[in-house]
């Protein structure tokens, strides 16, 4: 059971209930995330300026969601790694190309690389080498491109923290263990 309150749509102050009207427009439902995110109108409002952002960003919306994958793996967080597998399914990565993100890999050189470095930039919290930053551009990777691996991992990092901390209840097809 969550830890605190999720905010109900429909009983929610008018300018919470825009935001989360934006969520169901994006999502075609409001998750449990949203509706916890909602306690502070400011979170919800960052979460899907940033969300948005990176959507317009070099790197496109399937392998964000692989990145995000992967660093949901990393800190074990069954919430997104439910949500990212039902939306990363809709935006056509297949049931192989989940696993791999799980397990740190992409399915071509240059989603394999950006994955492989979101994964150890979540790893490391933040710390890695100039040899894995050289590496990523041997792949292909542009520095804007990395910038964006970074931010689509702390953004991972934002929402496996919030429903991590508060216990939010899975309203998602569970993503189930990896296989050893």
């Amino acid at each position: 059971m969550t830890r605190i309150a999720l905010v109900d749509p429909a009983t929610a102050p008018a300018a919470t209930a825009d935001l989360l009207a934006q969520v169901r427009q994006a999502l075609g439902a409001v998750p449990n995330v949203a509706r916890l995110m909602a306690n502070s109108p400011a979170v919800l409002q960052a979460w899907l300026q940033f969300d948005g952002a990176l959507s317009r960003g070099l790197l496109d919306a399937k392998l964000h969601s692989q990145i995000k994958l992967a660093t949901s793996q990393e800190n074990a967080c069954d919430y997104c790694l439910a949500a990212l597998c039902a939306i990363g399914s809709k935006q056509g990565l297949t049931t192989a190309q989940l696993l791999d993100a799980r397990k740190g890999k992409g399915s071509d050189a240059r989603s394999d690389a950006a994955v492989r470095f979101g994964r150890r930039v979540a790893e490391a919290s933040g710390r890695v080498t100039a040899a894995e930053v050289e590496a990523a551009r041997a792949a292909g990777l542009s520095d804007g491109e990395l910038v964006e691996v970074v931010a689509s991992v702390v953004l991972g990092i934002f929402t496996n923290y919030l429903n991590l901390a508060f216990a939010t209840e899975v309203d998602f097809a569970s993503a189930g263990a990896l296989a050893r």
